[in-house]
């Protein structure tokens, strides 16, 4: 088995991209097989080796390897070969209609009730009218010619049987009257040459696949098996990277962590629950591309912060360790199950260990919590002590006091468990914070 995932370097990789690459290679390497990536970069303008570098950044990021990988613009001379072979077999033929022609053309058809589709005009030129156009300064562009007395019949892996009648599709351009090709004829070249088993994809590439196992056909090649997977949705609209979707870029700065999205998007769309995993082996073993609905799906961010967090709360300290700096075991332990995001834990740390911005509460309070707070080295008993002596000497509710201690302590409103948080500050750093919450209230 060999599958491919085929990036454009004009952009980030988005989430419905990462989704694709994601649920390819745990396909593959569900089976054993290979991985091929593959840099679709035949418009040469618009690519970009910085998108490259981003694209093999954020694969690695999220936990992908690849066997073997290669770009397209390498290949110029094979496409080249296979492009002339198909012209002279009457496969390819060249088109000189400009694209305010065709647009013209297009119009006039939507005008009458008829669908878009090219008509094959230029199967008519003579070759003088050819020649006139050239003199006239006219590059052509080139169609692959479909036939059109067939049924493209395949069964997909995820939508099942699908039957595609080409009189309604137009015949596709595979180059352009620059010499450019398009994705079309590059991308069958390349899995036929590279032996690639299996396509997986998005569903929108289901009309690309009827013409591309024409194509096939008139190369005499194995056709692939095929999986068109739905389509992700992020706010009512298709995540796109040429519509400004959820780029993977975003995602990495709102620190939401890979094995988060990975555990999110590998269940997405099966009947499976969605919960996290601190390690990708049981997603790998677990998974089967047939469990995959063809149904249309929303993705949530909402519930993948929510997954983010319950996987921190998942992961050993060994997982961490080497992004905690002088932080233990011990404190992340605590902490973890108290954070949405990693930064937050050197929030916390912080503000166990460095002091806060000193806040003002009544004078009095201040004065009944310094002369209450229990003698030696705080335990997870201290605060419940604490309460209770405070309580003896003033009338207050429990929850406005854990309130008053909490913000006095931690200078915020929530947060971890307060008893155990006395142990982190320390008593020494206690009795400073409440000394200098009395010094400025004096000044007030």
């Amino acid at each position: 088995m060999l599958t491919r995932f085929a990036p454009s370097p004009t952009g980030y990789l988005h989430v419905g991209n990462i989704r694709t690459a994601l649920i390819c290679w745990m396909y593959t390497r569900n089976q054993n097989g290979k991985f091929l990536l593959r840099f679709d970069d035949t418009d040469l303008e618009r690519s970009d080796i910085k998108y490259v570098d981003n694209i093999i950044e954020d694969l690695k990021w999220i936990g992908i390897n690849w066997n073997s990988s290669f770009k397209q613009s390498e290949r110029f001379e094979r496409y080249n070969e296979v492009f002339l072979q198909l012209m002279k077999e009457g496969h390819i033929y060249a088109c000189y209609e400009t694209r305010e022609e065709l647009g013209t053309k297009r119009k006039l058809q939507l005008k009458q009730g008829l669908p878009p589709i090219y008509n094959k005009g230029a199967l008519l030129l003579t070759e003088q009218e050819k020649i006139r156009y050239e003199q006239e300064g006219r590059k052509p562009h080139f169609r692959f010619k479909l036939d059109r007395n067939k049924t493209v019949k395949w069964n997909d892996e995820v939508k099942g049987e699908i039957n595609i009648a080409t009189i309604h599709i137009s015949d596709p351009v595979v180059k352009r009257e620059d010499g450019i090709y398009t994705y079309m004829l590059p991308s069958v070249i390349d899995d036929i040459d590279f032996n690639v088993t299996h396509v997986v994809r998005g569903e929108d590439h289901v009309t690309n696949t009827a013409v591309q196992i024409q194509m096939i056909q008139a190369l005499k090649a194995k056709i692939p098996i095929f999986a068109h997977l739905p389509l992700l949705h992020f706010d009512d609209s298709k995540i796109s990277k040429r519509k400004g979707g959820l780029d993977i870029k975003s995602i990495r700065e709102d620190e939401i962590e890979p094995m988060a999205l990975t555990s999110y998007l590998a269940k997405l769309g099966t009947s499976d629950p969605i919960e996290a995993h601190v390690d990708m082996q049981p997603l790998i073993d677990s998974f089967d591309i047939k469990k995959f609905s063809s149904a249309s799906l929303q993705f949530s961010l909402s519930e993948m912060y929510k997954l983010n967090s319950k996987l921190l709360q998942q992961m050993p300290f060994e997982m961490v360790q080497d992004r905690l700096s002088q932080i233990g075991s011990e404190f992340w332990y605590f902490i973890r199950g108290n954070i949405e995001k990693f930064s937050e834990v050197a929030k916390w740390w912080k503000i166990c260990k460095f002091g806060i911005e000193p806040v003002v509460l009544n004078k009095e309070f201040i004065k009944i919590a310094l002369s209450t707070l229990p003698q030696g080295d705080c335990n997870e008993n201290t605060l419940s002590e604490w309460v209770k002596n405070i309580r003896q000497t003033i009338d207050i509710k429990a929850k406005d006091l854990f309130m008053q201690l909490r913000l006095a302590l931690t200078g915020t409103e929530t947060g971890p468990e307060l008893a155990k948080l006395l142990i982190f500050i320390g008593r020494e750093s206690i009795i400073a914070r409440l000394e200098e919450s009395q010094r400025i209230i004096q000044k007030v």
